[in-house]
């Protein structure tokens, strides 16, 4: 007999604009509190510390970042949590682009001195 692997179907689905800014928005959302996270936690972190890089660290955020509100939220209830934080759609968007832009030149720096970056870990 030989072992039959299962078959995987991968579907193709299209974000509509309304679900594509909500991504955006939380994945800006969850920039601000990692940069956050990071900056209250930095003194936990390196050699012979609790988290020996920000991967560790990032993990046990990320847990939290998972299990938070904002995760359930509807577009209606993402902007009026930005709003209450004091912060615009555009703000946060920004954040986020700015963020992916520095992690992309970083990523390039660190391959050529070391393989290993400072950032979360996707």
């Amino acid at each position: 007999m030989s072992a039959k692997t299962p078959e995987i179907s991968f579907g193709i689905t299209l974000q509509s604009k309304s679900q594509r800014a909500l991504s955006q928005l939380r994945d800006g959302l969850r920039i601000v509190a990692w940069q956050d996270f990071r900056s209250t936690h930095k003194e936990l972190v390196g050699e012979g510390k609790q988290f020996p890089s920000n991967f560790e660290l990032y993990a046990v955020f990320n847990e939290s970042w998972m299990n938070h509100e904002v995760q359930k939220m509807d577009f209606t209830g993402i902007k009026q949590f930005i709003a209450s934080l004091e912060y615009s759609e555009v703000e946060i968007n920004q954040i986020r682009k700015e963020y992916y832009e520095a992690r992309k030149g970083y990523s390039v720096k660190a391959d050529i001195k070391t393989n290993e970056t400072d950032e979360i870990p996707y």
